[in-house]
């Protein structure tokens, strides 16, 4: 439980962190945009957002089954449920 804690707290400030460098024109310096560049690259950036949103809920809820499963065999076996008849 402890390693989705570590991995949402990295995700959180990954974000976070990339929040604040576009916020502050960070990304428009690496990229070579101007500033009036910047209004219409931002209107049409929401679809690879969504895109890579969507990627991570995908790899997310992957994650999340691997880790039911895994939990679920191992209750199995702490419970005995897995034992076969003599």
């Amino acid at each position: 439980m402890i390693m989705w804690v570590r991995v949402a707290g990295a995700l959180a400030l990954t974000w976070a962190l990339l929040g604040c460098l576009d916020f502050f024109g960070v990304s428009a310096l690496l990229g070579g945009r101007t500033g009036d560049d910047m209004q219409d690259h931002a209107q049409q950036t929401w679809a690879r957002d969504l895109f890579w949103v969507a990627i991570f809920w995908v790899v997310m809820a992957t994650a999340l089954l691997a880790a039911a499963r895994r939990g679920y065999a191992r209750l199995r076996r702490w419970a005995g449920w897995d034992s076969k008849p003599v």
